[in-house]
């Protein structure tokens, strides 16, 4: 028997207020089958949201919606998704949806705003984490929406066919094998100016081909990209040791607590 696992997203704030009803979104929980593997979703990161609820799952059926946690985003603004998973092996894939057009589904193009195929082969750079870069559509409906992560195991659905895609619901109506499922509220607002980049000033950074240090007061998330627009790299530090990276030009972008995207060009 193989093991497989999903993970869908939802945007969420601060709180530990939380509800076990996904209405009116479609059902996402867990038989558990004739044994529990303790599939679980540990630690989601988007924008202000920062809900590290562990290693356990949550309780049997193992869904929950966080329906006290918000982060509001801007049409048109880029930021990080960062998941993190229990690591299984036998994860067959994780996925994130946000439902940008109101409609009480995540079955529209572009509601899947991330998936990896077996995450537990994540290779040593990511571990047992995936961070997917989402844009948020400036045709998205304004107001309060939700996000979802699934990671889930489902013999009967996996089995139908190779590397078959993350479901964000029920497969064939009946609940998957194993895994968790959290939900999340993103509140959408107008126009953002946020999507665009500054440069960042000499005096906001010092790299001396080694180490690039942040000087900015503000808390901010850095990423390392390559010249083929993939994120090497991604983290709160303001100090980002670059030596293990082999020669040549990289961009590091800074997100601002405050929304703010910049960038500087870097020659290795």
């Amino acid at each position: 028997m193989k093991n497989y696992m999903y993970l869908s997203v939802f945007v969420a704030g601060f709180g530990q207020a939380q509800t076990t009803n996904p209405s009116p979104y479609c059902a996402s929980q867990y038989s558990d089958d004739f044994m529990n593997v303790s599939h679980s979703v540990e630690r989601v990161q988007f924008g202000t949201l920062d809900n590290n609820s562990g290693a356990n799952q949550y309780a049997a059926p193992h869904y929950v919606f966080y329906n006290n946690l918000s982060v509001t985003v801007n049409k048109g603004q880029t930021l990080n998704l960062k998941i993190t998973h229990d690591d299984g092996t036998t994860i067959h894939g994780m996925a994130a949806w946000i439902d940008f057009n109101g409609d009480n589904d995540f079955n529209d193009a572009g509601e899947k705003v991330g998936e990896t195929l077996w995450p537990g082969d994540d290779d040593l750079t990511t571990g047992n984490s995936q961070t997917y870069s989402v844009t948020i559509p400036t045709n998205a409906v304004s107001g309060t929406t939700r996000m979802r992560i699934r990671v889930y195991e489902d013999d009967d659905y996996t089995f139908s066919g190779a590397d078959m895609p993350v479901l964000p619901c029920q497969f064939n109506g009946t609940d998957a094998d194993w895994g968790e499922t959290e939900d999340y509220k993103l509140t959408i607002s107008g126009g953002s100016t946020a999507s665009i980049e500054e440069h960042l000033s000499p005096n906001e950074y010092i790299f001396n081909n080694q180490l690039f240090t942040l000087l900015l007061d503000e808390n901010a998330l850095v990423n390392v990209v390559n010249m083929n627009g993939q994120i090497l790299s991604t983290t709160a530090d303001k100090v980002i040791d670059l030596s293990y990276y082999s020669e040549g030009i990289y961009l590091i972008r800074i997100q601002t607590a405050g929304g703010i995207f910049k960038q500087v060009k870097v020659i290795k």
